[in-house]
């Protein structure tokens, strides 16, 4: 998932500038830390975590009762989509980034569980720790001669 920035320069009034800065400062962020919070504090949160999705029109469904609180009222059509879009695609991306991770950490507990420490070697085999090194040097020099014998002398 990506995302465009598009930069422009707003050439205006001051008082027009102050005004669009109060709107962003004080209102809309503050909207989009309540929608991030709210989501995190959602009952179905985890499962959505497991997931890995987030259902259609959630955010925007959190939203429409802030529209009308005080802290947020009054702001520009746009500015409520706004937030809207950046709670979404936060969650959306950190939601896939939690996926990525439960599987790499998945991958590894699987590696972990397959080594085993020389004293379970030898309980498994029923062989000494000498026997299964012979044998494991032997398997080497079969599959690639020339790496078998680096693997003896190691």
């Amino acid at each position: 998932m990506s995302q465009i920035t598009i930069q422009c320069r707003l050439i205006t009034s001051e008082s027009t500038r102050h005004h669009l800065w109060k709107l962003m400062a004080d209102l809309n962020t503050p909207l989009i830390n309540e929608l991030l919070t709210q989501m995190a504090q959602h009952p179905e949160f985890e499962t959505w975590r497991k997931k890995g999705k987030l259902p259609g029109g959630t955010v925007n469904q959190l939203c429409q009762p802030l529209k009308t609180d005080s802290r947020f009222n009054n702001q520009p059509g746009r500015f409520y989509k706004s937030a809207i879009t950046v709670v979404e695609y936060i969650y959306k991306s950190w939601f896939k980034i939690q996926q990525r991770l439960e599987q790499k950490l998945k991958g590894q507990t699987r590696w972990l569980e397959m080594l085993k420490s020389d004293e379970e070697l030898t309980t498994e085999s029923n062989a000494s720790l000498e026997t299964i090194c012979t044998n494991a040097a032997q398997l080497l020099s079969a599959l690639s001669p020339e790496e078998g014998s680096i693997s003896k002398r190691l």
